[in-house]
């Protein structure tokens, strides 16, 4: 196996093909079909994104897929992708709409988007080993026994299975040699590494153009399939008291009330609680720790904004948000009709999907200080996974 560390090489550009239409899943875009909240294609684009070495991306996809593309990539942040565009009937066709979408750069990296599991070491030795033959596939041993089978359903041979590799994606070439494949190539390929070596055996070109196409392992990623993932649940509560002359803001919503919550921030009790759960989660102390009382430049800013670096900080220790849930306890006011745009809030905070977070308000029927109308509180649980 190669060094994780990849040498100077020059700009990379990335290509995100998930144009397909489903055949082999009844039609589901698979692409987009949800894992935890979230469709299949931002697990690599995240992956790809936060990658130093990747410059630039370009998505492929179906037409009436861009307009959802481009609001999750704005959602997420991601201002690597610096081009989308719709995908051809082949995948050849929409690998080749992608390559010039991107425009030119040094090495050119082509992934299925429908492969999450693909992980920044994986793209790093691909790097290195397309640094030192010119291009390099991913794949796995194949563990079956093949046969060539005719149309009839005769066995006409058995090729050793040691010399048989299952060709994957990323699949990492030099711009100039892949985009000339594409160019010079007639027939149908469902592999780009494929258009690649046949130009070089009929051009045998000694130049960067043609050169071997190395193969590397990526059982990693299947270990990575196989085995458990890092997850952790925190929870979180947060209590204020109800004060004549404050705006009652709760979600990041202002909530038409004669009362609103003390605090030395806009009180959001369900911000708060949230904020809790994910450093509990992360295992990173409370929000007192990173956001306290003392500190003048928090007074009065909204709750939102520290949910937002909350985000930051638990993302920086390689978390991610799956799910979180709140439940606010209120005697009054009636918070039913602004559930929605809470969630809406919360989620926007977070960077993840509304789907992803769940927000409730029950009473306490006159028990107690919320019973009493004396303030309000919030529970919250939050559930991360390990980022890749």
């Amino acid at each position: 196996m190669i060094a994780d560390e990849a040498p100077s090489r020059g700009t990379v550009g990335v290509v995100i093909v998930g144009a397909g239409r489903g055949m082999r899943m009844g039609g589901i875009d698979k692409v987009f079909a949800p894992i935890r909240g979230l469709p299949i294609i931002t697990y690599s684009l995240r992956t790809f994104a936060s990658l130093q070495e990747v410059d630039h991306i370009a998505l492929v996809l179906s037409e009436e897929r861009l307009r959802e593309a481009r609001r999750f990539t704005t959602a997420f942040g991601m201002g690597k992708v610096k081009a989308m565009c719709g995908g051809g009937v082949r995948r050849q066709d929409s690998v080749r709409a992608g390559l010039e979408a991107l425009g030119e750069c040094d090495w050119l990296v082509v992934h299925d988007a429908a492969r999450p599991l693909v992980d920044g070491p994986l793209v790093l030795r691909g790097l290195k080993a397309a640094s030192e033959t010119g291009a390099a596939v991913c794949a796995v041993p194949v563990k079956d026994t093949i046969k060539v089978v005719s149309d009839d359903g005769a066995v006409l041979e058995t090729p050793p299975r040691d010399a048989l590799w299952q060709v994957q994606t990323p699949q990492i070439f030099r711009y100039e040699t892949l985009m000339k494949a594409h160019r010079e190539c007639n027939g149908d390929f469902t592999d780009d590494a494929a258009m690649v070596v046949l130009r070089v055996l009929s051009q045998r070109e000694g130049d960067h153009a043609g050169g071997p196409v190395g193969c590397r392992g990526a059982d990693e990623v299947f270990r990575g399939a196989r085995g458990p993932v890092s997850m952790r649940v925190g929870m979180g509560f947060d209590a204020h008291p109800l004060v004549e002359a404050r705006p009652l803001i709760l979600g990041g919503v202002n909530v038409p009330y004669e009362k609103g919550l003390s605090g030395h921030s806009d009180g959001d009790v369900v911000a708060h609680a949230i904020m809790d759960a994910m450093f509990g989660a992360a295992a990173l102390g409370d929000k007192g720790v990173h956001f306290p009382s003392s500190d003048p430049s928090l007074r009065g800013i909204s709750s939102l904004v520290l949910l937002e670096r909350t985000a930051s900080l638990v993302e920086a220790r390689r978390w991610r948000v799956v799910n979180v849930d709140a439940t606010i306890l209120a005697q009054r006011p009636r918070l039913g009709p602004f559930i929605d745009d809470m969630r809406e809030n919360v989620a926007q905070a977070l960077g993840t999907q509304k789907t992803n977070v769940s927000i409730k308000a029950t009473t306490t029927d006159h028990m107690g200080f919320t019973g009493r109308g004396e303030g309000l509180a919030a529970y919250a649980v939050a559930m991360l996974e390990a980022a890749s």
